[in-house]
């Protein structure tokens, strides 16, 4: 997936704006719940993506979590289990997470900013792109486990598999 940074980098800003901007410059839909929180639909190859960005006063973070469109059945829940331990031993930043109530798999990661004065437009797009690369490689493994057709091992090694150019 490419993404386009904003034309314009001011050095720091508030993080909320500076994802604002970096939402404008794709094209993505953007939703303001509150002065710091903010909902992004961004199309993937996979799936359309629902990021919800986050920033956090009393920690000087800001938050990102990405809600798959993947829901696991209880049968599949300890596969998925499975998965999501070898996916996440395999990630540097951020995690996935599973939400029992509803089999719901999401990514989540926080920006730590204490001490810096806001963020930069680098950071902001570092932090998407990243995320959405990590959705996009676990997506099939997931969806594969949610529909059952391979098995935890399966999946994992083919979402962790390097490969070169696309077919």
């Amino acid at each position: 997936m490419q993404v386009r940074a904003p034309s314009q980098s001011a050095p720091l800003g508030h993080p909320i704006e500076l994802v604002q901007g970096f939402v404008d410059a794709n094209d993505w839909r953007l939703h303001h719940a509150s002065p710091h929180e903010v909902s992004v639909e961004v199309p993937g190859k996979w799936s359309d993506y629902s990021l919800t960005l986050t920033w956090q006063d009393q920690f000087s973070a800001l938050h990102i979590n990405v809600g798959l469109d993947i829901f696991i059945i209880d049968q599949q829940m300890d596969e998925a289990r499975r998965v999501l331990s070898r996916l996440n031993q395999n990630i540097w930043m951020g995690h996935f997470d599973l939400i029992e109530d509803d089999g719901g798999v999401v990514f989540r990661h926080n920006l730590l900013l204490r001490g810096t004065g806001g963020a930069t437009p680098e950071q902001i797009e570092d932090l998407i792109d990243m995320t959405l690369g990590e959705c996009e490689r676990a997506y099939p493994a997931f969806f594969q486990i949610a529909t059952g057709v391979v098995s935890a091992e399966t999946a994992s090694t083919t979402a962790l598999m390097e490969t070169l150019g696309s077919a």
